[in-house]
């Protein structure tokens, strides 16, 4: 029986991975700090509710826009210097060749072997440009389209910003008088809940990519979004 090994592996998924958990982390985190610094100071609901709802618009396109402007820089650089290497290629290939020659000779290849490694590489002109492109500038991949970027940001913030705002649709929908206590309404109360789940859901997914800990990501990113709410809720408090 052919013994075969396949592991999954997160490639061409990292980047938008990485997008997906900080939009999805910041949108719950930052609309709910909000939500809490207005709390503590004993805010109406609505008014409360108005500000989380700003605070998902903003968030969305800053957040939309910046990812795709710095992904657009990024694909820039890589197309300007894929560019290059192929202009180098073509027109001083025993420079680029020397440059392989170098990058194996620090790798520890030596004599037979080294000439076989650089030979092997230098025959295929894709292999070629993908190992200077890997080896000599550090790029592991191509980088993703910026909009796509750009886009699972926006979405995951949103995602995150309403998970924390949820409460609230509902008091405004069906009110409730009184609350727990002087300036804690049961809303904020279900969306301190609701944000400590999913946080804690979003730190133990993303470590099926990262491999850490499940526990220690999810409390890691637990530990964040709380130190930021008890931050804000205690400025909220200084002006009641």
């Amino acid at each position: 029986m052919k013994n075969t090994h396949t592991e999954p592996h997160a490639k061409n998924l990292g980047g938008l991975l990485k997008e997906t958990v900080f939009g999805f982390n910041d949108g719950v985190v930052s609309t709910f700090a909000v939500i809490a610094g207005l709390s503590g100071a004993a805010t109406d609901q609505r008014t409360i509710l108005l500000a989380a709802l700003s605070t998902l618009l903003a968030g969305a396109f800053s957040m939309g826009l910046g990812t795709y402007l710095g992904s657009k820089s990024e694909k820039d650089l890589y197309e300007t210097e894929l560019a290059r290497e192929k202009y180098e290629m073509k027109h001083m290939p025993e420079i680029e060749r020397q440059e392989i020659v170098d990058i194996y000779s620090a790798k520890g290849f030596k004599g037979k072997l080294l000439d076989d490694v650089v030979n092997h590489i230098v025959s295929d002109d894709a292999i070629w440009l993908d190992t200077m492109m890997r080896e000599e500038l550090g790029f592991a991949e191509k980088p993703p389209a910026p909009g796509l970027n750009g886009i699972f940001m926006s979405t995951a913030f949103v995602i995150g910003s309403l998970i924390a705002t949820a409460p609230y649709f509902f008091h405004a929908a069906n009110p409730i008088s009184g609350g727990i206590s002087n300036g804690t309404s049961y809303s904020f109360i279900y969306s301190v809940g609701a944000s400590i789940l999913a946080l804690l859901i979003i730190g133990s997914l993303k470590t099926y990519f990262t491999r850490k800990n499940v526990f220690v990501s999810a409390l890691e990113t637990l530990a964040i979004g709380v130190l930021s709410a008890v931050a804000t809720y205690a400025t909220g408090l200084l002006f009641t």
